[in-house]
């Protein structure tokens, strides 16, 4: 019942710490590929606003060139024709009223009483292009200014001295509009006798083609660096594009500069309807995920709630309890199939023989129990492990050799052996657990072989090992290794015993090495207090330079050192704690009467 009592106790702070961490990885990730997309969407919208910066200077580059090339046109068109350029000479060379009398004359020359001048030339021009708004003709000779206008408006002589200074200061652009100089020379001289101004309409198509993005910046700027046209008003914008958060496209064409600009803020910037729709999808992937954890963690929960039942029930004696196996093959699913084969074979095993053996070997003790000594215990040791070598089972033979090695050492084996000695009982003693803990628990002592002769008092190693054993392995772990190694240096033994076990914390290590050092045992340990013996019998044996000492190992566990005299003990006499005087040959006697080996 205690499992059943334990795992119900903790039921639900486990299913609410499983269901919080999977939840909160689900979170985490949603959030991860929210904030992805998020910012790739923003990439890719400024992305899409850079190239609609750079499509709106194009559109306004188109325009400025279609413009030019109309004013071309219409220069080149002039020259070869010879009634309207002859016509253009006379009237740039003569007083308007000599102009009046001449193409009078040249009206009434004609056959077919047309004529072909200046300005029947250049009402054809505002009727094929439409941007055209307005025409100057300049005269150099007589200073004159004439304007035309579509539907043949026209405003003759006026002063045009004002507009030829405008001119010569590279100052006769005019904002909204796009203005073309053309010179007019003579044909025969090539002297220049005038200029044309060609002026296009410039503002309201700029402001068409800029509505397409309405947060694009553009200025249009001519030769003379005099603004044509900048939406929005009132910045500057030589400021605006110098500034490294604004995205810059700047093209140039006959003399004009066209820049388009939009601040990368604003380019990157998303919609609230989009940034809600991400927003939206992942609450709605985050809500699923986390359902979908909690049906897992309930599922989970509810299969290890059973198994601990059915162990529950193993735990009265009930061996006929099954678990059911599903089809996922997972651990759990290993787990209870391995559960029903082990109540199997053991209600098998127990119903044929483990209880009439039990029965048999109890009544067998008991009467035996006032007659036994260590001797039969041996003798009927060494008799089990014959037994069990006949039965085939070596394992348990190699077992109980062991045994029956160090109970044999006990008993005969004097208190001085040879270092070598001591060492085999050691590996006796190790290859016990090794059987005990299969595959997760492994040893190595290493020797020089000069060594293996050197006296030394009985049963040193065997309570520190013992020790780890009781306080240090690890038995979740596979890989619990215990290493004795032997090293002499000048006159000193040393015996080191290191594990990759648990440890010991830093202050109580310290303490421990303290009474070492001080060679007492501290009256309220409940623990063992076989390094402690062991620690007097070699003080006792060799002197008090000599003794036990622990260190933390690496990178996990600990080391023990024992230090003892290469060579005989000392063969003084030993005072114990009753006042009784023993020689050093048996002093493992003094410390067994103390207390013992743990």
């Amino acid at each position: 019942m205690k499992s059943k009592h334990f795992y119900l106790r903790f039921k639900q702070p486990l299913y609410v710490k499983m269901f919080c961490t999977y939840s909160a990885i689900i979170i985490c990730i949603v959030t991860v590929l929210t904030l992805y997309f998020i910012s790739d969407s923003k990439k890719r919208l400024l992305e899409s606003n850079r190239e609609l910066v750079e499509r709106t200077g194009r559109q306004a580059l188109d325009y400025i060139e279609e413009t030019g090339r109309a004013a071309d046109y219409i220069y080149r068109d002039l020259y070869r024709s010879s009634l309207e350029l002859n016509d253009l000479l006379e009237y740039l060379r003569r007083e308007p009223e000599e102009y009046v009398e001449y193409s009078l004359q040249q009206y009434s020359a004609s056959a077919d009483l047309v004529y072909k001048g200046i300005f029947l030339f250049f009402n054809e021009a505002f009727e094929a292009y439409r941007q055209l708004e307005k025409i100057e003709v300049i005269s150099y000779q007589t200073s004159r200014l004439t304007e035309y206008y579509p539907e043949k408006m026209v405003y003759p002589g006026k002063d045009g001295r004002p507009r030829m200074k405008q001119i010569q200061n590279n100052h006769y652009s005019k904002r909204g509009k796009l203005v073309y100089l053309k010179e007019i020379r003579h044909p025969d001289t090539m002297r220049p006798v005038g200029c044309i101004l060609f002026e296009f309409e410039a503002a309201d198509t700029f402001e068409s083609i800029r509505d397409d993005s309405p947060y694009t910046h553009m200025a249009v700027i001519s030769g003379e660096d005099e603004v044509i046209f900048q939406r929005p008003k009132g910045e500057d914008y030589r400021r605006l594009i110098r500034q490294d958060q604004y995205i810059v496209s700047t093209e140039s064409v006959r003399g004009f500069q066209v820049h388009t600009f939009m601040e990368e803020r604003q380019a990157s910037r998303m919609s609230a309807s989009r940034m809600m729709l991400f927003l939206t999808v992942g609450v709605v992937v985050s809500a699923a995920g986390m359902l979908n954890i909690q049906l897992y963690v309930k599922r989970l929960t509810r299969r290890v709630e059973q198994i601990l039942e059915a162990m529950n029930q193993v735990t009265t004696g009930d061996f006929r309890v099954r678990l059911t196996a599903g089809s996922k093959k997972d651990e759990l699913d290993m787990i209870a199939e391995n559960f029903n084969d082990m109540c199997g074979k053991l209600e098998t095993y127990i119903t044929k023989s483990y209880l009439e053996e039990i029965e048999r070997k109890n009544a067998w003790m008991q009467a035996l129990q006032s007659q036994i000594n260590p001797h039969f215990l041996y003798n009927t040791l060494e008799a089990i492990r014959m037994k069990a070598i006949c039965n085939g089972d070596r394992e348990v033979g190699k077992m109980l050799y062991s045994m029956v090695v160090l109970f044999r050492s006990q008993l005969k084996e004097a208190d001085i052996i040879t270092l070598g000695q001591e060492l085999d009982y050691c590996k006796q003693y190790m290859e016990l657990f090794e059987y005990r803990y299969q595959n997760s628990f492994h040893s190595s002592v290493e020797c020089p072989a000069e060594l293996l002769s050197m006296p030394v008092i009985k049963f040193v190693l065997q309570p520190v090992i013992e020790n780890y054993f009781i306080h240090g392995i690890q038995r979740d772990r596979q890989d619990n290794l215990v290493r004795v190694v032997a090293r002499r240096r000048d006159d000193t033994l040393f015996l080191y015993v290191q594990d990759n076990g648990c440890g010991m914390d830093a202050a109580l290590l310290e303490e421990k090495n303290s009474q070492l050092k001080e060679n007492c045992i501290p009256k309220n340990n409940t623990g063992s207090i076989g390094i402690e013996n062991v620690n007097r019998r070699i003080k006792a044996a060799y002197g008090d330079n000599y003794g036990v000492s622990i260190e933390e190992a690496q990178p996990c566990g600990l080391r023990v050192i024992l230090r003892l005299k290469a060579g005989q003990p000392s063969s003084r006499d030993v005072r114990t704690d009753d006042g009784n005087i023993r020689s050093a040959e048996n002093v493992s006697d003094v410390v067994a009467e103390e207390g013992g080996i743990e």
